[in-house]
């Protein structure tokens, strides 16, 4: 029975993995084994939840008619097998895929109905899941007064989970700092605190932190807390801060900070718009100058009918003209010829230097991997089993670096091999950019927050190619995970005429700018122990292309890097 608890529980840790992914095919073999097992050692519970779990999986992909069917399934068996459970299940997986629909008003509906089936039929449980969701609908429609009333809901319910409770009391907190209740809010505070270090829930957000210390008038410790927050938050805290100071001269100057920072995605927009009145102008000054040698020559041409040595002049002169031009031309053509001969010698020098450094990448790698195994094939070397896991480890590390250069070059060539990507998706960039900053946060580095930001709604829609727009954020998010040791990093999206722009920005390390031209080449040095280790941002570049849109590097952020890009809503 203990093996077959571990069986179960591996299986369950790895099918939560693969909910998240697109290997559907792993997925549905991990979750229908386990559902196999549940049922052969009587699991009522987890077996309906692993079931469940294949609705959803079909919902988060927009398989929605599959995901429905998967719930009738459901239902219609729980029925048979009078399964109180299953039918919660069926109930709470059926809102769910209302929800990932945005169909608001359905979701919040067979939330409530699955809450009711709950405590009739499970009373000394919680219902926090479906009182969660109905928090979060209420917040997506602005109803604070809902939200209110789901976020004391759940702080009512029996034996509720804590982290349901920490997410109660953060909902309660902002209400109670927006409206200047200390008394609620150092409650509430005191509440959450004890929450995290009872249960180890880490839901004192900064921001909460911060809010503290102004509601109490502790705004020295406030602005040392401002921080840990986004600079944009920051900039706003601080204003908020020095305003309850008294000292409105900073206050303004802050929140003009916050801002400019807000504004900075525009102030490239504008250098664009500058540049494009450049060349417009360039070209009406060369249309200018082609009209007056038009003038010109037809100046010439009256004088021919005046005299015989006006047409003699005239034909010398056109003689020495033509002869001129020529000359121009080909001047023209040789400075041509000899910039495309600088092009291809820097291609080559290109190819070369890229070959070089996916040897030396590759070489890297495979030199302890051969010193390792020597040593472990060694019969007369006598190694301790510690000894010989941590060889066996390096190995492993050594052999996934490889396999990683090698899935970013296939990467890259099939996108630049492609003329065209499919727009075979509509979906909503505030799903997809959620479930990004959420798949994509664990992996950050201690000390490092990373946020999510949007101006559009959850029911904006945009027809793109799923994988490739879900690429193209794996790469740009895990670059910036790769630079910050501390601070912040922000996924933003946010609606520009026909575009949708999204930005990615970091407080890292940052590129110096005279290196900035090469961010978008491949394992190319940028500074002082900084380097491309792969072939991310080629990936991006090659996937914005595809996608008619365009990606750059903000040349007016400071504080770390911001790659933006554009891609049009169709």
């Amino acid at each position: 029975m203990a093996q077959d608890h571990l069986y179960i529980m591996k299986m369950q840790s790895e099918m939560l993995r693969l909910i998240s992914t697109d290997d559907k095919d792993k997925f549905y073999e991990v979750t229908e084994a386990l559902k196999a097992e549940c049922q052969k050692i009587g699991d009522e519970r987890l077996f309906y939840t692993a079931w469940g779990n294949l609705s959803t999986y079909e919902a988060t992909h927009q398989n929605y008619m599959k995901a429905d069917d998967i719930a009738n399934q459901i239902a219609e068996y729980a029925e048979g097998q009078n399964s109180y459970w299953g039918n919660y299940v069926a109930l709470h997986v059926k809102a769910v895929n209302a929800l990932q629909k945005q169909d608001y008003e359905e979701a919040e509906g067979g939330f409530l109905k699955a809450v009711d089936f709950r405590h009739k039929y499970f009373p000394g449980e919680s219902a926090g899941d479906d009182l969660q969701e109905l928090m979060k609908i209420a917040n997506h429609r602005k109803d604070q007064k809902a939200g209110l009333k789901y976020a004391r809901q759940i702080l009512a319910e029996p034996n509720v989970a804590p982290i349901h409770k920490g997410r109660a009391l953060f909902r309660l907190s902002q209400f109670a700092f927006n409206q200047n209740k200390k008394e609620l809010y150092d409650s509430i505070y005191d509440e959450l605190k004890a929450l995290k270090e009872s249960d180890g829930i880490g839901t004192i957000e900064p921001v909460v932190e911060v809010n503290y210390h102004i509601i109490n008038g502790n705004y020295e410790e406030a602005l040392r807390l401002c921080q840990d927050l986004s600079p944009e938050s920051r900039a706003e805290r601080m204003a908020v801060i020095y305003h309850r100071m008294g000292n409105n001269d900073k206050a303004y100057e802050y929140m003009a900070k916050f801002k400019k920072i807000n504004d900075s995605i525009v102030l490239v927009s504008h250098g664009n718009v500058v540049a494009s009145c450049y060349v417009q102008m360039n070209n009406e000054r060369m249309k200018l100058e082609q009209k007056l040698l038009e003038e010109e020559s037809e100046k010439w041409k009256r004088l021919f009918f005046y005299t015989l040595f006006g047409a003699v002049v005239l034909i010398l002169a056109i003689v020495i003209w033509q002869h001129h031009m020529r000359i121009k031309r080909l001047e023209k053509e040789n400075a041509r010829l000899e910039k495309a001969r600088k092009k291809a010698e820097e291609a080559f020098d290109m190819k070369n230097e890229f070959i070089n450094n996916i040897t030396n990448e590759l070489r890297a790698p495979l030199n302890p991997i051969e010193g390792f195994s020597d040593i472990l094939g060694m019969k007369d070397m006598e190694l301790q089993p510690e000894e010989r896991e941590e060889l066996t480890q390096h190995i492993k590390m050594s052999s996934k670096h490889i396999t990683k250069i090698i899935d970013e070059l296939a990467e890259l060539s099939l996108y630049e091999s492609k003329k065209s990507l499919p727009k075979n998706y509509t979906i909503s960039p505030n799903h997809l950019c959620r479930h990004m900053v959420d798949s994509m946060r664990p992996h950050c580095k201690e000390g490092v927050r990373m946020f999510f930001e949007s101006e559009l709604s959850d029911d904006y829609a945009v027809e793109t190619n799923y994988e490739a727009i879900e690429a193209l954020l794996r790469h740009l998010l895990d670059n910036a995970i790769q630079y910050t040791d501390q601070g912040v990093i922000t996924l933003s999206i946010t609606e520009y005429g026909d575009m949708v722009r999204t930005s990615v920005t970091d407080t890292g390390r940052g590129i110096p700018p005279e290196r900035r031209e090469h961010v978008f080449d491949t394992f190319r040095e940028l500074g002082e122990n900084v380097k491309l280790n792969g072939l991310g941002m080629p990936i991006c570049k090659a996937i914005v292309k595809l996608l008619g849109g365009k990606i750059w590097l903000d040349p007016d952020y400071t504080e770390g890097s911001r790659f933006i890009f554009d891609l049009p809503k169709k």
